[in-house]
């Protein structure tokens, strides 16, 4: 049986955050794990896959890291129903708009939504999916 998919976040950030919620009130099945980019397990899964300079999401399944629209895409098919059908209609524009609509996204959100002052409130079954 193959590893369950990762969603590498940045847990100071209260979008990022909004984000992983979204997806845990919203997901269809539960065997995604989130991984906080600053966590060891999150810097390193990073550096192996040189990715340390890169500040966007980063889904990881089956041995391969999707970064930017690409993340937010394979978020959005796990997730199922509209989103993944959203996901699908986007990706008919070019790859370069949609990486570059990312980009300026990934650099403003932090203004826009914020640093995280809270915590997520995770039942139990959600905090063993939480790897660090």
């Amino acid at each position: 049986m193959s590893a369950p998919p990762m969603l590498v976040f940045d847990g100071d950030c209260t979008f990022c955050n909004r984000a992983v919620q979204f997806v845990l009130a919203h997901e269809r099945r539960s065997d995604l794990r989130f991984v906080p980019r600053a966590s060891a397990l999150g810097r390193s899964l990073r550096e192996q896959d040189k990715l340390q300079r890169v500040e966007s999401l980063l889904w990881i399944e089956g041995g391969e890291a999707f970064i930017e629209f690409d993340a937010v895409a394979h978020t959005a098919a796990y997730v199922g129903g509209f989103y993944a059908r959203l996901a699908s209609v986007a990706r008919l524009l070019p790859r370069s708009l949609l990486s570059a609509g990312y980009r300026i996204f990934a650099k403003v959100r932090k203004r826009l939504a914020g640093r995280s002052r809270h915590c997520l409130l995770l039942t139990a079954a959600q905090q063993q999916r939480f790897l660090g």
